[in-house]
Formats: C-alpha cells, structure tokens, sequence
C-alpha cells in the first residue's frame, strides 16, 4: 500500500512537512502552536478586560488541545525537543484558561 506523500506546511514560505495530526489544519507543527497561542492570548486578554469570550475562539481552543494532545501521543518521536516543549506549553496554557474560566464569571458571547 503506497502511503501519501506528505504535504507542506500552508504558510508561505514554509515548506515543513505536515504531520498526520495536522492535515486538517495544513499547518507544521511551528504553526500550529503559534497560530494556537494567538488564539490563546486573545481569549486570556477578553477574560482580563472582563469581555466576553466568542463562542468560535472556545471551540477552536478546544480542538487546539485536541490536536496538541493528539499531535504529542502519534507524532511525537517525528518533533524536535523545543516542538514537543511548546506543545506541552500549549496544552498547560488551555488547561490553565480552563481552570481560569471555572473559577470566574466569563460571558461567552454565542453569536455575533
């Protein structure tokens, strides 16, 4: 069976190899975390400006952490040291904005 050949990372001038965890994305694994911590610090900014949150910025959150945890179990041995560190990072910084989110009244603003 011939596998795939794997696909470049969608940001221009990339040209990193996406893992099979991040296909959907189209993104490297550089990528995705900093796309996912953008994500991560504009929720953090809403919740210490007392605004509400999107529902859209939770939902994407939440697949972020997936596809870390995800990225980490089945393509860990194919990321360098500092790539599985930022990962962790990332997923210690969602867990930290969840816990952050059970402990404070946050709105979540469900449609725009």
């Amino acid at each position: 069976m011939e596998t795939a050949p794997p696909r470049s990372c969608r940001m221009v001038g990339c040209g990193q190899d996406v893992p099979a965890t991040l296909s959907r994305e189209v993104l490297c694994p550089d990528h995705f975390v900093e796309e996912a911590f953008a994500r991560l610090r504009k929720a953090l900014e809403l919740c210490q400006q007392c605004r509400p949150l999107d529902r859209h910025i939770l939902d994407w959150l939440l697949a972020d952490a997936d596809i870390a945890l995800q990225s980490l179990a089945f393509d860990g041995c194919g990321h360098t040291p500092a790539q599985r560190a930022r990962l962790l990072e990332l997923v210690l910084g969602l867990a930290n904005l969840q816990e952050y989110l059970r402990h404070h009244s946050v709105q979540v603003k469900l449609a725009d």
